[in-house]
């Protein structure tokens, strides 16, 4: 089955933070997290079964190299990211521990 990735707004805002924050820090930065983020996706879209469920039907995925993690669930062919979110951060409690 072919699946498609659908990034929620609350998700695209995370990450423009995120992107933001990390390129203040070190100039480029940000767009390695942002390669590094879409290779997550584009693994979740191919194996969306390759996390394990966290809480109901909520995973979590995470981020090679970066220490953020992705909150999705799959819902027939599309998956929807819901949350991009520092490993060190408290996720909201929907997405699971």
């Amino acid at each position: 089955m072919r699946y498609t990735l659908v990034v929620q707004p609350e998700a695209e805002a995370d990450v423009s933070v995120i992107f933001d924050h990390l390129e203040e820090i070190t100039p480029g930065l940000g767009h390695r997290f942002l390669n590094a983020l879409e290779e997550l996706y584009q693994y979740i879209e191919l194996f969306p079964s390759g996390f394990q469920k966290r809480r109901m039907e909520y995973r979590h995925g995470y981020l090679h190299r970066f220490p953020y993690r992705a909150a999705y669930v799959v819902e027939g062919d599309r998956i929807y990211v819901y949350q991009v979110i520092h490993m060190s951060r408290d996720v909201d409690p929907v997405f699971g521990p």
